[in-house]
């Protein structure tokens, strides 16, 4: 036999005894089993993580290495037994069983409840591959990539074929299949399956959980025990297929976009309009006429008429604290960009039919040749051009189009694979060369890369997501829940839509209400860009321009718990927007299937408003206890439901009971003006203790965690024995230009006055009249908001404040 696995095994830290065990054969750390049905193959890639496969036992098969699999295996503790019926790998928190006859396989969590079992299993013997497993009770069932038809998968059959909607609304059949498409799915009961596969295939989660794909390789599966919730989940397949880098800090504020800003003096003048009117901002995504007309298509070149001094526009932005971001596509005009397709073509550089010529495409603009990005040639040419442009100061590209949206079936890619094999990962790898070409030329840069197309995976290339062309309506703002919860559960964090709309019906062009609801959740989405074919950016509805103005300003204030929750996605892989059951809290299908409602990090609860007129909404609470952020004398218990008052000033959310919230509470008009010395920490108070880790770093560097230069912040709250107390301490951790101390100001909210405050060296702070009274140390109440300010200087040493009833 001659079977190849492409990961190098790490040794295992236990192996019971191969030769006691009959049919048990253990080859550089993967546990071969001889079974009736074949040779079932099993790897550890850490305890919580196992590649699954099966060949016939008089099969030779390679296997090619994984797309989006890249985790190495680590030393892992495996028990191996046998008995007559079943083959044992017994692991620290999951074990294996194999029946000897069936060749079936299943997964059982730490306590020995069953997760998931095959069915038939893996099959290799044909042309057509096939997984499955028994679906009667898998729990709720989430991810597969960007799905908008509903929340919960359960009873779907979804097609893993990248797809572009132009103009999608609830309701539409087609949004149950987008631009990004992964053969991955998640339960809640707290595990979730890769199937190491990026061909065109079908998944069906019905009474039997089916993959089917024709992929020429063998296919093979991972299986993630998340350790009884969708957190632990999303951390294991994060691991296992990479996480996203921190972002740009700039990426957290506000950026604007337009299909299209036509000409230098127009994107100017978007900019001045902005600032006149007084919103931050900073980024502008420039669509394609920066390189001239639609028929000009990868020409990768500015346009001088349109763009006649391109480098001291991009100067003066930068100088503005205003990042700008170009778009570029696949497709290279025969008409516009005729050099280079001549260019491309000459050199087998653009994708090819069966004789081994060019196979063009017809896109929407016109007759096109069409990169081949499996082609290292191909990849080093375009990375040049980008690089080029890249040095005169873009902060970011766009990638558009890149399901890929026109890539006919006959097309055959220069690695062997046909257009139906390669199509979804085909942005993946043409993301993947920007990111490498930036980590390399542009080390200090943390890369922003826009893709609308992909497969598992693309997050660790540091792409920013978006939901494609919405329509501009009610109907089109509604499934953003879905598309970004359950992107988020299959690694893409920053999952977004095109705030207010971007496909304009031209009978209905214009929706104040809409624009200000869609506006309202985009400052609570992990990236607040606003897009359209027309009127995208917020002067254009001067009527609600203070409401506008107000929640862009608050992208602004949040930026603390923002870049907070920027790091646990990096750090542990966690989404930044989080179904409500997100935890292993909040069981049922009542939370399974919510698709209004999602969680903001671990403390927030956001409940926009998507429906026209409405002014007040239903909210269904998860456990715990809820203040209402806007309205904080109110209150509301976990599992209650509660109808709110929803004016169009306010979005309706609500923070957790002991959470602590970061703030800044200065007006900045971009990122650049941000001063980590002075913090707000919005505390809302509980019966309970609490705790919270607040993150930062210089905001600059693309490799502060792998480094160890970042800080963690420490807060905890004891309100017992008729006080608070509040302790902060840190990590340990520094960065270069940290602040020597940071300016600490409280905001404990929906308290009564106190009858002092302490610190721990034993030190009383004075009363003051009010918080902008406090030169340094010292504390003051506001009796309209019924809130309690204490303020000191902090030197990151260990400090503890205390509040007394």
């Amino acid at each position: 036999m001659n079977f190849k696995f492409f990961l190098p095994i790490a040794a295992l830290g236990i192996f019971g005894a191969c030769a006691s065990h009959e049919g048990i054969n253990e080859k550089d750390g993967t546990f071969e089993l001889t079974t009736d049905k074949g040779i079932v193959s099993v790897t550890p890639l850490s305890d919580d993580i196992f590649r699954i496969t099966t060949r016939p036992a008089d099969a030779e098969l390679t296997y090619r290495p994984s797309q989006s699999a890249i985790l190495s295996p680590s030393d892992t503790k495996i028990k191996a037994s046998s008995d007559k019926e079943d083959y044992t790998l017994a692991g620290v928190t999951t074990t294996i069983k194999v029946d000897r006859q069936t060749g079936r396989v299943s997964f059982l969590d730490k306590e020995g409840k069953l997760l998931l079992s095959e069915t038939e299993g893996v099959d290799n013997s044909g042309d057509v591959k096939r997984v499955t497993f028994d679906g009667t009770a898998p729990g709720e069932l989430y991810g597969a990539g960007e799905r908008g038809h509903s929340l919960r998968l359960n009873g779907d059959s979804l097609v893993m074929y990248n797809r572009q909607n132009y103009g999608y609304t609830a309701g539409d059949p087609r949004i149950s299949q987008m631009g990004i498409t992964a053969p991955y799915f998640a339960s809640d009961k707290g595990y979730g399956v890769l199937f190491d596969d990026y061909n065109e295939a079908l998944l069906v989660l019905g009474d039997t959980i089916s993959y089917t794909s024709d992929t020429p390789a063998p296919l093979s599966y991972y299986f993630i025990n998340g350790n009884h919730s969708l957190e632990g989940t999303t951390e294991g397949y994060t691991l296992l297929t990479g996480r996203q880098d921190l972002p740009p800090f700039w990426s957290l504020g506000y950026i604007t976009s337009k299909y299209g800003y036509h000409n230098q003096r127009e994107a100017l003048g978007a900019i001045d309009s902005l600032k006149t009117r007084g919103y931050p901002v900073d980024g502008m995504v420039l669509d394609l006429y920066w390189y001239g007309v639609e028929t000009d298509m990868g020409r990768l070149e500015w346009d001088k008429k349109q763009w006649p001094d391109h480098k001291s526009m991009i100067d003066s932005l930068k100088r503005q604290g205003v990042n700008l971001v170009l778009i570029h596509q696949p497709y290279i005009n025969k008409k516009g960009a005729i050099d280079n397709y001549n260019l491309l073509a000459e050199k087998k550089m653009l994708t090819r039919d069966s004789a081994g010529g060019t196979h063009d495409v017809t896109t929407w603009v016109g007759d096109a040749g069409m990169f081949d990005v499996s082609n290292p040639d191909t990849r080093e040419w375009l990375w040049n051009r980008l690089k080029g442009l890249t040095a005169e100061g873009i902060a970011g590209w766009w990638g558009d189009l890149g399901e890929p949206e026109v890539h006919p079936r006959s097309i055959m890619h220069a690695n062997g694979e046909t257009a139906p094999q390669y199509h979804n990962t085909y942005c993946n790898e043409w993301s993947r060369l920007i990111y490498e070409g930036l980590r390399k030329d542009f080390p200090e840069m943390r890369p922003l890369i826009m893709m609308r197309g992909g497969t598992a995976g693309l997050q660790r290339y540091s792409v920013f997501p978006w939901t494609t062309d919405v329509s501009r309506s009610w109907g089109g703002l509604q499934p953003q829940v879905n598309l970004m919860l359950n992107s988020g559960l299959s690694g893409l964090g920053y999952m977004s839509s095109d705030l207010g709309g971007f496909a304009v019906d031209p009978e209905h062009p214009r929706d104040e209400e809409l624009y200000v609801r869609w506006v309202q959740m985009g400052a609570f989405t992990p990236v607040m860009r606003t897009h359209a074919q027309q009127q995208p950016e917020p002067y254009h509805y001067p009527g609600s321009e203070e409401i506008l103005k107000r929640f862009v300003k608050m992208r602004y204030q949040w930026l603390p718990y923002n870049y907070t929750l920027a790091y646990e996605n990096s750090a542990f892989g966690r989404p930044l927007a989080r179904p409500l059951n997100f935890n292993g809290e909040n069981p049922g299908e009542k939370y399974a299937s919510l698709t209004d409602e999602y969680m903001w990090g671990n403390e927030v609860l956001v409940a926009p408003v998507m429906e026209q007129g409405a002014r007040e909404r239903k909210v269904l609470f998860p456990a715990g206890e809820w203040i209402d952020y806007n309205h904080p004398e109110n209150r509301y218990k976990g599992g209650s439901e509660a109808t709110v008052k929803a004016p169009l000033e306010e979005l309706p959310m609500f923070v957790r009971a002991g959470s602590f919230i970061p703030l800044y509470d200065a007006e900045i008009e971009n990122v650049m003006q941000y001063d980590p010395q002075f913090i707000t920490i919005s505390y809302y108070p509980s019966k309970d203790k609490s705790e919270y880790t607040m993150f930062d770093d210089n905001r600059l560097s693309p490799t502060s965690l792998s480094d160890g230069k970042y800080q963690l912040t420490y807060l905890s709250a004891d309100p017992s024995d008729g006080k608070l107390t509040i302790n902060m301490s840190t990590n340990g951790g520094s960065y270069a230009d940290m602040p020597e101390i940071r300016m600490m100001t409280f905001r404990i909210i929906g308290v009564e006055k106190p009858k002092g405050v302490t610190l721990s060296d034993g030190t009383n702070l004075d009363e003051e009249m009010s918080v902008m009274a406090i030169r340094q140390y010292g504390w003051a109440y506001d009796e309209a908001s019924r809130s309690l300010y204490v303020r000191l200087p902090w030197d990151y040493s260990k400090q503890s404040i205390t509040i007394k009833d």
